[in-house]
Protein backbone atom coordinates (compact mmCIF):
# COMPACT_ATOMS: atom_id res chain seq x y z
CA UNK A 1 0.00 0.00 0.00
CA UNK A 2 1.68 3.55 -0.97
CA UNK A 3 1.38 6.26 1.55
CA UNK A 4 -0.95 8.34 1.76
CA UNK A 5 -1.54 12.09 1.74
CA UNK A 6 -3.40 13.92 4.70
CA UNK A 7 -6.28 14.66 2.30
CA UNK A 8 -6.79 11.59 0.98
CA UNK A 9 -10.01 9.88 1.07
CA UNK A 10 -8.63 6.76 1.53
CA UNK A 11 -6.48 7.66 4.96
CA UNK A 12 -9.68 8.86 6.54
CA UNK A 13 -11.31 5.93 5.98
CA UNK A 14 -8.32 3.81 6.67
CA UNK A 15 -7.94 5.37 9.86
CA UNK A 16 -11.68 5.25 10.57
CA UNK A 17 -11.06 1.64 10.52
CA UNK A 18 -8.09 1.71 12.80
CA UNK A 19 -10.14 3.26 15.13
CA UNK A 20 -13.21 1.12 15.52
CA UNK A 21 -10.77 -1.62 15.91
CA UNK A 22 -9.19 0.17 18.89
CA UNK A 23 -12.10 0.90 20.79
CA UNK A 24 -13.00 -2.97 21.29
CA UNK A 25 -9.50 -3.12 22.54
CA UNK A 26 -10.05 -0.32 25.39
CA UNK A 27 -11.55 -0.34 28.70
CA UNK A 28 -13.68 2.68 28.60
CA UNK A 29 -14.80 4.93 25.45
CA UNK A 30 -13.70 7.73 27.58
CA UNK A 31 -9.99 6.41 26.32
CA UNK A 32 -10.65 7.11 22.98
CA UNK A 33 -12.37 10.04 23.11
CA UNK A 34 -10.00 11.56 25.31
CA UNK A 35 -6.39 10.09 23.55
CA UNK A 36 -7.23 8.65 20.00
CA UNK A 37 -9.93 11.45 18.52
CA UNK A 38 -7.36 14.34 18.56
CA UNK A 39 -5.05 12.37 16.51
CA UNK A 40 -4.82 13.42 13.20
CA UNK A 41 -3.47 10.73 10.90
CA UNK A 42 -0.84 12.29 8.48
CA UNK A 43 0.30 9.49 6.30
CA UNK A 44 -0.61 5.75 6.64
CA UNK A 45 1.17 2.93 4.67
CA UNK A 46 2.11 -0.66 5.00
CA UNK A 47 5.53 0.31 6.37
CA UNK A 48 5.07 3.26 7.88
CA UNK A 49 2.08 5.23 9.97
CA UNK A 50 2.34 9.03 10.87
CA UNK A 51 0.24 10.25 13.47
CA UNK A 52 -0.01 13.98 14.69
CA UNK A 53 -1.09 14.73 18.93
CA UNK A 54 -1.59 18.05 20.12
CA UNK A 55 1.56 17.45 22.43
CA UNK A 56 4.57 15.41 23.78
CA UNK A 57 2.05 14.44 26.83
CA UNK A 58 0.02 12.23 24.37
CA UNK A 59 2.83 10.26 23.00
CA UNK A 60 3.72 9.26 26.77
CA UNK A 61 0.33 8.19 27.62
CA UNK A 62 -0.49 6.52 24.55
CA UNK A 63 2.92 4.39 24.81
CA UNK A 64 2.45 3.84 28.22
CA UNK A 65 -1.30 2.91 28.18
CA UNK A 66 -2.42 2.27 24.88
CA UNK A 67 0.57 1.48 22.22
CA UNK A 68 -0.04 -2.29 22.06
CA UNK A 69 -3.86 -1.78 21.54
CA UNK A 70 -3.09 0.75 18.51
CA UNK A 71 -0.52 -1.47 17.18
CA UNK A 72 -2.78 -4.85 17.28
CA UNK A 73 -5.44 -2.43 15.76
CA UNK A 74 -3.19 -1.08 12.83
CA UNK A 75 -2.08 -4.78 11.87
CA UNK A 76 -5.52 -5.81 11.82
CA UNK A 77 -6.63 -3.24 9.32
CA UNK A 78 -3.13 -2.84 7.45
CA UNK A 79 -2.39 -6.75 7.58
CA UNK A 80 1.18 -5.81 8.81
CA UNK A 81 3.39 -4.01 11.44
CA UNK A 82 4.12 -1.00 10.35
CA UNK A 83 6.65 1.98 12.33
CA UNK A 84 4.38 4.07 14.03
CA UNK A 85 5.72 7.80 14.28
CA UNK A 86 3.71 10.35 16.17
CA UNK A 87 4.56 14.39 15.71
CA UNK A 88 3.47 16.34 18.01
CA UNK A 89 2.48 19.81 18.20
CA UNK A 90 4.30 21.00 20.85
CA UNK A 91 6.82 19.61 21.04
CA UNK A 92 8.41 16.05 18.27
CA UNK A 93 8.45 12.76 19.61
CA UNK A 94 10.87 10.25 17.66
CA UNK A 95 9.56 7.20 15.52
CA UNK A 96 8.58 4.20 17.64
CA UNK A 97 10.32 1.12 15.77
CA UNK A 98 7.40 -1.88 14.12
CA UNK A 99 8.58 -4.05 17.16
CA UNK A 100 8.48 -3.09 21.08
CA UNK A 101 11.77 -1.76 22.71
CA UNK A 102 12.37 -1.20 26.66
CA UNK A 103 11.46 2.54 27.59
CA UNK A 104 11.19 4.39 24.62
CA UNK A 105 10.55 8.18 25.60
CA UNK A 106 9.77 11.46 23.57
CA UNK A 107 11.76 14.50 23.39
CA UNK A 108 9.91 17.37 25.10
CA UNK A 109 10.63 20.79 25.03
CA UNK A 110 11.67 22.46 27.58
CA UNK A 111 8.51 25.23 28.03
CA UNK A 112 5.88 21.92 27.36
CA UNK A 113 8.09 20.04 29.93
CA UNK A 114 7.90 22.65 32.79
CA UNK A 115 4.12 23.60 32.01
CA UNK A 116 3.57 19.30 32.69
CA UNK A 117 6.06 19.78 35.90
CA UNK A 118 4.43 23.29 37.33
CA UNK A 119 0.62 21.79 37.50
CA UNK A 120 1.41 19.42 40.25
CA UNK A 121 -1.17 17.26 38.51
CA UNK A 122 -1.19 12.98 39.66
CA UNK A 123 -0.87 11.03 35.98
CA UNK A 124 -2.98 8.18 37.36
CA UNK A 125 -5.77 10.67 38.33
CA UNK A 126 -7.18 10.89 34.68
CA UNK A 127 -11.21 10.46 33.30
CA UNK A 128 -10.25 7.31 32.24
CA UNK A 129 -9.44 6.04 35.13
CA UNK A 130 -12.37 7.73 37.17
CA UNK A 131 -15.21 4.63 37.39
CA UNK A 132 -18.62 6.45 37.33
CA UNK A 133 -21.72 5.80 38.66
CA UNK A 134 -25.11 6.81 40.30
CA UNK A 135 -23.00 8.03 43.19
CA UNK A 136 -21.21 10.63 41.30
CA UNK A 137 -22.72 10.89 37.80
CA UNK A 138 -24.02 14.62 37.41
CA UNK A 139 -20.11 15.74 39.34
CA UNK A 140 -18.51 13.46 36.76
CA UNK A 141 -20.36 15.41 33.77
CA UNK A 142 -20.21 18.83 35.34
CA UNK A 143 -16.33 18.12 35.27
CA UNK A 144 -15.97 16.95 32.01
CA UNK A 145 -18.33 19.68 30.76
CA UNK A 146 -15.77 22.19 32.59
CA UNK A 147 -12.61 20.35 30.79
CA UNK A 148 -14.27 21.12 27.84
CA UNK A 149 -15.00 24.61 28.14
CA UNK A 150 -12.73 26.07 31.34
CA UNK A 151 -14.01 29.61 32.36
CA UNK A 152 -17.29 29.29 30.64
CA UNK A 153 -19.22 26.24 32.03
CA UNK A 154 -20.36 26.50 35.71
CA UNK A 155 -17.50 29.03 37.14
CA UNK A 156 -16.55 28.08 40.02
CA UNK A 157 -17.41 24.67 40.22
CA UNK A 158 -17.77 23.27 44.23
CA UNK A 159 -17.23 19.70 44.80
CA UNK A 160 -18.01 18.51 48.18
CA UNK A 161 -18.36 14.57 49.80
CA UNK A 162 -16.09 12.68 52.48
CA UNK A 163 -12.78 11.44 52.27
CA UNK A 164 -11.69 8.80 50.01
CA UNK A 165 -14.75 9.39 47.91
CA UNK A 166 -12.81 10.42 44.50
CA UNK A 167 -12.76 14.63 44.57
CA UNK A 168 -9.43 14.69 44.43
CA UNK A 169 -9.27 12.16 41.56
CA UNK A 170 -11.66 14.62 39.59
CA UNK A 171 -9.38 17.56 40.27
CA UNK A 172 -6.55 16.23 38.80
CA UNK A 173 -8.78 14.85 35.41
CA UNK A 174 -10.46 17.99 34.50
CA UNK A 175 -6.51 19.54 34.58
CA UNK A 176 -5.21 16.50 32.56
CA UNK A 177 -8.16 17.01 30.37
CA UNK A 178 -7.16 20.63 29.68
CA UNK A 179 -3.94 20.45 29.12
CA UNK A 180 -4.54 18.07 26.21
CA UNK A 181 -6.85 19.59 24.69
CA UNK A 182 -5.62 23.34 25.54
CA UNK A 183 -1.70 22.81 25.15
CA UNK A 184 -0.39 26.03 26.24
CA UNK A 185 -2.92 26.69 28.79
CA UNK A 186 -1.31 27.56 32.73
CA UNK A 187 -2.77 25.03 35.21
CA UNK A 188 -2.32 24.94 38.86
CA UNK A 189 -3.20 22.39 41.41
CA UNK A 190 -2.74 23.03 44.92
CA UNK A 191 -4.09 21.86 48.63
CA UNK A 192 -5.64 24.35 50.52
CA UNK A 193 -3.04 24.09 53.33
CA UNK A 194 -0.45 24.36 50.64
CA UNK A 195 -1.71 27.79 49.38
CA UNK A 196 -1.98 28.89 53.37
CA UNK A 197 1.89 28.30 53.51
CA UNK A 198 2.87 29.45 50.48
CA UNK A 199 1.01 32.65 51.48
CA UNK A 200 2.59 32.45 55.20
CA UNK A 201 6.15 32.18 53.19
CA UNK A 202 5.85 35.18 50.92
CA UNK A 203 5.08 37.32 54.03
CA UNK A 204 7.83 36.54 55.80
CA UNK A 205 10.19 36.73 52.76
CA UNK A 206 8.72 40.02 51.32
CA UNK A 207 7.83 37.78 48.25
CA UNK A 208 3.69 38.72 48.10
CA UNK A 209 3.53 40.02 44.42
CA UNK A 210 5.55 37.04 43.21
CA UNK A 211 3.01 34.66 44.72
CA UNK A 212 -0.32 37.21 43.56
CA UNK A 213 1.38 36.47 40.22
CA UNK A 214 1.77 32.99 40.21
CA UNK A 215 -2.29 32.30 41.37
CA UNK A 216 -3.53 35.52 39.73
CA UNK A 217 -2.03 33.88 36.38
CA UNK A 218 -3.08 30.67 35.89
CA UNK A 219 -5.94 29.95 32.98
CA UNK A 220 -7.11 26.62 35.47
CA UNK A 221 -6.41 26.88 39.41
CA UNK A 222 -7.76 23.65 41.58
CA UNK A 223 -7.99 23.99 45.10
CA UNK A 224 -8.15 20.59 47.52
CA UNK A 225 -9.66 20.92 50.46
CA UNK A 226 -11.01 24.50 50.88
CA UNK A 227 -12.43 23.92 54.59
CA UNK A 228 -8.29 24.09 55.43
CA UNK A 229 -8.67 27.93 55.22
CA UNK A 230 -11.36 28.06 57.70
CA UNK A 231 -10.16 30.41 60.40
CA UNK A 232 -7.42 32.03 58.77
CA UNK A 233 -8.76 35.37 58.00
CA UNK A 234 -5.74 36.62 56.20
CA UNK A 235 -5.62 33.61 53.81
CA UNK A 236 -9.06 33.77 53.58
CA UNK A 237 -8.99 37.51 52.17
CA UNK A 238 -5.85 36.43 49.92
CA UNK A 239 -7.71 33.85 48.31
CA UNK A 240 -10.77 35.90 47.94
CA UNK A 241 -9.11 38.82 45.74
CA UNK A 242 -7.55 35.76 43.68
CA UNK A 243 -10.65 34.30 43.03
CA UNK A 244 -12.24 37.66 41.94
CA UNK A 245 -9.21 38.58 39.53
CA UNK A 246 -9.38 35.02 38.11
CA UNK A 247 -13.66 35.22 37.99
CA UNK A 248 -12.81 38.63 35.81
CA UNK A 249 -10.23 37.16 33.44
CA UNK A 250 -13.19 34.05 32.82
CA UNK A 251 -10.35 32.01 33.95
CA UNK A 252 -11.82 28.67 35.42
CA UNK A 253 -12.20 27.84 39.17
CA UNK A 254 -12.82 24.95 40.75
CA UNK A 255 -13.17 23.53 44.47
CA UNK A 256 -13.26 20.75 46.45
CA UNK A 257 -14.06 20.24 50.53
CA UNK A 258 -16.10 18.04 52.67
CA UNK A 259 -19.32 19.81 53.38
CA UNK A 260 -21.79 22.29 51.10
CA UNK A 261 -20.05 25.95 51.54
CA UNK A 262 -22.91 26.81 53.62
CA UNK A 263 -22.09 24.24 55.97
CA UNK A 264 -17.86 25.06 56.50
CA UNK A 265 -17.83 26.73 59.62
CA UNK A 266 -15.53 29.99 59.81
CA UNK A 267 -15.46 30.76 56.16
CA UNK A 268 -16.51 33.82 55.59
CA UNK A 269 -19.74 35.01 53.97
CA UNK A 270 -18.15 36.95 50.61
CA UNK A 271 -16.35 33.18 50.09
CA UNK A 272 -19.57 31.68 50.81
CA UNK A 273 -21.54 33.62 48.49
CA UNK A 274 -18.64 33.42 45.80
CA UNK A 275 -18.96 29.52 45.61
CA UNK A 276 -22.71 29.50 45.58
CA UNK A 277 -22.52 31.95 42.70
CA UNK A 278 -21.28 28.47 40.37
CA UNK A 279 -22.36 25.05 39.84
CA UNK A 280 -21.87 22.99 43.69
CA UNK A 281 -22.23 19.53 43.62
CA UNK A 282 -21.39 16.63 45.76
CA UNK A 283 -19.83 13.34 45.46
CA UNK A 284 -22.13 10.47 47.59
CA UNK A 285 -20.40 6.92 48.81
CA UNK A 286 -20.42 4.47 45.82
CA UNK A 287 -23.16 1.86 45.67
CA UNK A 288 -22.35 -2.12 45.33
CA UNK A 289 -22.29 -2.40 41.57
CA UNK A 290 -19.74 0.69 41.38
CA UNK A 291 -17.30 -0.46 44.18
CA UNK A 292 -17.38 -3.84 42.39
CA UNK A 293 -16.61 -1.61 39.03
CA UNK A 294 -13.75 0.47 40.84
CA UNK A 295 -12.37 -2.85 41.94
CA UNK A 296 -12.03 -4.07 38.82
CA UNK A 297 -10.45 -0.87 37.31
CA UNK A 298 -8.02 -1.17 40.22
CA UNK A 299 -7.26 -4.71 39.28
CA UNK A 300 -6.37 -3.81 35.62
CA UNK A 301 -4.32 -0.87 36.78
CA UNK A 302 -1.86 -3.11 39.04
CA UNK A 303 -1.81 -5.39 35.97
CA UNK A 304 -1.99 -8.39 38.52
CA UNK A 305 -1.59 -11.88 36.89
CA UNK A 306 -3.93 -13.52 38.96
CA UNK A 307 -7.36 -12.58 38.58
CA UNK A 308 -9.89 -11.83 40.91
CA UNK A 309 -12.96 -13.83 41.51
CA UNK A 310 -16.69 -12.27 41.07
CA UNK A 311 -16.61 -13.95 44.54
CA UNK A 312 -14.42 -12.35 45.81
CA UNK A 313 -15.04 -9.42 44.42
CA UNK A 314 -18.62 -9.23 46.09
CA UNK A 315 -17.43 -9.91 49.24
CA UNK A 316 -15.10 -6.45 49.57
CA UNK A 317 -17.35 -4.49 47.72
CA UNK A 318 -20.13 -5.81 50.16
CA UNK A 319 -17.80 -5.01 53.47
CA UNK A 320 -16.14 -2.03 52.24
CA UNK A 321 -18.65 0.49 51.97
CA UNK A 322 -16.72 3.68 53.60
CA UNK A 323 -14.93 5.35 50.65
CA UNK A 324 -12.96 4.52 47.74
CA UNK A 325 -9.66 4.84 49.57
CA UNK A 326 -10.30 1.95 51.52
CA UNK A 327 -12.12 0.11 49.04
CA UNK A 328 -8.79 0.14 46.85
CA UNK A 329 -6.46 -0.65 50.09
CA UNK A 330 -8.21 -3.79 51.37
CA UNK A 331 -7.68 -4.81 47.92
CA UNK A 332 -3.90 -3.90 47.95
CA UNK A 333 -3.29 -5.67 51.21
CA UNK A 334 -5.21 -8.44 49.65
CA UNK A 335 -3.11 -9.14 47.05
CA UNK A 336 -0.08 -8.57 48.82
CA UNK A 337 -0.78 -10.97 51.16
CA UNK A 338 -1.69 -13.74 48.53
CA UNK A 339 2.24 -12.89 47.09
CA UNK A 340 3.74 -12.65 50.11
CA UNK A 341 2.91 -16.13 51.40
CA UNK A 342 2.30 -17.86 48.12
CA UNK A 343 -1.65 -18.37 48.39
CA UNK A 344 -4.23 -18.33 46.20
CA UNK A 345 -6.43 -15.48 46.61
CA UNK A 346 -9.56 -17.45 47.17
CA UNK A 347 -12.73 -16.45 49.98
CA UNK A 348 -11.39 -17.36 53.04
CA UNK A 349 -8.06 -15.36 52.85
CA UNK A 350 -10.37 -12.33 51.80
CA UNK A 351 -12.46 -12.90 54.65
CA UNK A 352 -9.30 -13.12 56.35
CA UNK A 353 -7.96 -9.95 55.43
CA UNK A 354 -11.37 -8.27 56.08
CA UNK A 355 -11.03 -9.00 59.58
CA UNK A 356 -8.47 -7.43 60.25
CA UNK A 357 -9.21 -4.08 57.90
CA UNK A 358 -13.12 -3.71 58.45
CA UNK A 359 -15.14 -3.61 61.43
CA UNK A 360 -17.19 -6.23 61.62
CA UNK A 361 -20.31 -4.49 63.15
CA UNK A 362 -20.38 -1.61 61.00
CA UNK A 363 -24.08 -2.18 59.49
CA UNK A 364 -25.40 -2.23 63.03
CA UNK A 365 -25.11 1.95 63.11
CA UNK A 366 -28.57 2.08 61.47
CA UNK A 367 -30.34 5.49 62.70
CA UNK A 368 -33.32 3.16 64.03
CA UNK A 369 -31.01 1.39 66.64
CA UNK A 370 -29.25 4.81 67.67
CA UNK A 371 -32.33 6.20 68.37
CA UNK A 372 -33.98 3.70 70.06
CA UNK A 373 -30.38 3.01 72.85
CA UNK A 374 -30.94 6.90 73.28
CA UNK A 375 -34.58 6.92 74.18
CA UNK A 376 -33.67 3.37 76.70
CA UNK A 377 -30.84 5.56 78.27
CA UNK A 378 -32.46 8.56 79.08
CA UNK A 379 -35.80 6.74 79.82
CA UNK A 380 -38.48 8.52 77.33
CA UNK A 381 -40.27 6.93 74.76
CA UNK A 382 -39.07 7.57 70.80
CA UNK A 383 -42.81 9.65 70.29
CA UNK A 384 -42.07 11.97 72.88
CA UNK A 385 -38.48 12.73 71.94
CA UNK A 386 -38.96 13.66 68.50
CA UNK A 387 -42.18 15.53 69.29
CA UNK A 388 -42.88 19.06 70.03
CA UNK A 389 -42.19 19.35 73.88
CA UNK A 390 -39.54 21.93 74.45
CA UNK A 391 -38.42 20.99 78.16
CA UNK A 392 -34.62 20.01 78.75
CA UNK A 393 -35.37 16.69 79.78
CA UNK A 394 -36.87 16.22 76.10
CA UNK A 395 -34.60 18.78 74.34
CA UNK A 396 -31.46 17.40 75.63
CA UNK A 397 -31.81 13.79 74.59
CA UNK A 398 -33.34 15.42 71.24
CA UNK A 399 -29.73 16.57 70.58
CA UNK A 400 -27.68 13.81 71.55
CA UNK A 401 -29.88 11.63 69.43
CA UNK A 402 -28.82 14.43 66.23
CA UNK A 403 -25.49 14.27 67.32
CA UNK A 404 -24.77 10.93 67.58
CA UNK A 405 -26.87 10.20 63.79
CA UNK A 406 -24.39 13.03 62.41
CA UNK A 407 -21.09 11.54 64.28
CA UNK A 408 -21.94 7.64 63.61
CA UNK A 409 -23.83 7.61 60.38
CA UNK A 410 -23.60 9.09 56.95
CA UNK A 411 -26.46 11.00 56.89
CA UNK A 412 -27.35 14.58 55.24
CA UNK A 413 -27.80 17.39 58.11
CA UNK A 414 -31.50 17.33 56.04
CA UNK A 415 -31.93 13.35 56.33
CA UNK A 416 -30.93 13.32 60.53
CA UNK A 417 -33.54 16.28 60.35
CA UNK A 418 -36.30 14.13 59.17
CA UNK A 419 -35.69 11.22 61.20
CA UNK A 420 -35.34 13.56 64.21
CA UNK A 421 -39.75 14.41 63.43
CA UNK A 422 -38.88 16.80 60.73
CA UNK A 423 -36.60 19.33 61.77
CA UNK A 424 -34.26 21.72 59.99
CA UNK A 425 -30.71 21.65 59.00
CA UNK A 426 -30.16 25.01 61.10
CA UNK A 427 -32.00 22.80 64.35
CA UNK A 428 -29.34 20.12 63.80
CA UNK A 429 -26.68 22.08 63.44
CA UNK A 430 -26.97 24.04 66.47
CA UNK A 431 -28.03 20.57 68.56
CA UNK A 432 -24.69 19.03 66.96
CA UNK A 433 -22.62 22.44 68.32
CA UNK A 434 -24.12 22.32 71.78
CA UNK A 435 -23.61 18.67 72.38
CA UNK A 436 -20.46 19.04 70.97
CA UNK A 437 -19.21 21.68 73.33
CA UNK A 438 -20.49 20.13 75.83
CA UNK A 439 -18.68 17.09 75.51
CA UNK A 440 -15.61 19.56 75.27
CA UNK A 441 -16.05 21.16 78.93
CA UNK A 442 -18.41 18.46 80.49
CA UNK A 443 -16.08 15.42 81.83
CA UNK A 444 -19.47 13.22 82.92
CA UNK A 445 -21.38 14.18 80.30
CA UNK A 446 -18.38 13.42 78.17
CA UNK A 447 -18.59 10.26 79.21
CA UNK A 448 -21.72 9.37 79.44
CA UNK A 449 -21.65 10.57 75.17
CA UNK A 450 -18.27 8.02 74.91
CA UNK A 451 -20.44 5.23 77.03
CA UNK A 452 -23.03 5.68 74.16
CA UNK A 453 -21.06 5.10 71.25
CA UNK A 454 -19.09 2.46 72.67
CA UNK A 455 -22.34 0.26 73.47
CA UNK A 456 -23.39 0.85 69.83
CA UNK A 457 -20.02 -0.22 68.54
CA UNK A 458 -20.15 -3.24 70.76
CA UNK A 459 -23.52 -4.53 69.24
Amino acid sequence: MAVQSLHSEETSLIWAQVLDSVRGRLGSPQALDTWFKPIIPRAISTQLVELEVPNAFFVDWIHEHHLTALRQSLAEVLGAAPEVRFSALEPVAPALPAEPRPNPTATVEPRAARLWLDSQLSPRHTFESFVVGSSNRFTHAACMAVAQNPGHSYNPLFIFGGSGLGKTHLLHAIGHQVMCSKPGLRVYYVPAERFTNEMIYAIQHAQTLAFRNKYRNVDLLLIDDIQFLAGKESTQEEFFYTFNALRDAHKQIVVTADKPPKDIPMLEARLTSRFNQGLVTDIKQPDLETRIAILRNRCDQEGADVRLSEDVLLLIADRVRTNIRDLEGCLVRLMAVAALTGQEISLDLAEEVLQHYVHPDSDQLTPERIVALVSEQFSIKVEALFGQRRTRSVALPRQVAMYLLRQLTELSLVDIGRVCGGRDHSTVIYACEKVGAMVATDSEFAERINGLISTLAAG
